[in-house]
């Protein structure tokens, strides 16, 4: 049985093979193995070919060089729209925020565990925006998270940022 698309999703590793992609069309793998260099070859190949199986990607070329394939990838934007529905948000949710408890109990509950400097922070923040300010304030966010998203350089290391808008609460009463 095929793994569900979600739970493909969730994987750091993958998600970050999949950001490569909003900045570069098509890639081959030894592309990707340049820009998220912090991660072992066989690694980002083993993940490669799991977003490949799920559909993720797609080969939209195969080159032969030097007696091996050299394959070149590009998202299937029409399998993850085909994913991107409204069916069961709820349950989506809660995956999403079971995965980032997963994380952090997991880093918890390490035995060299640094709390005190481990720059970790929760916060909430209510902004008042109409639907406009509220568009352009997401331009300006995906430009910032385009920025510092790749190219993992001498004293560069991942950072889980999870950013969630949540409903407006609507107090009943009012």
């Amino acid at each position: 049985m095929a793994k569900d698309i979600f739970d493909i999703m969730m994987n750091p590793i993958r998600l970050r093979i999949v950001q490569a992609f909003t900045s570069n069309k098509e890639m081959t793998a030894n592309e990707i193995c340049r820009i998220i260099s912090d991660v072992p070859r066989t690694t980002l190949y083993r993940h490669i070919n799991i977003l490949i199986e799920a559909n993720v990607l797609t080969i939209v070329e195969e080159n032969k060089i030097r007696g091996s394939v050299e394959r070149t990838l590009a998202l299937n934007v029409d399998e993850l729209n085909n994913h991107n529905t409204m069916q069961n948000p709820s349950q989506q949710i809660f995956r999403f925020l079971m995965n980032t408890y997963a994380k952090f109990e997991t880093y918890f509950n390490k035995e060299n565990c640094l709390q005190g400097n481990n720059k970790i922070f929760l916060n909430t923040t209510i902004m008042m925006m109409n639907d406009q300010e509220f568009d352009q304030f997401l331009s300006e966010l995906q430009a910032l998270l385009i920025k510092y998203h790749l190219n993992a350089e001498d004293g560069r290391k991942p950072r889980d940022i999870s950013i969630i808008s949540a409903p407006p609460v609507v107090d009943e009463n009012e």
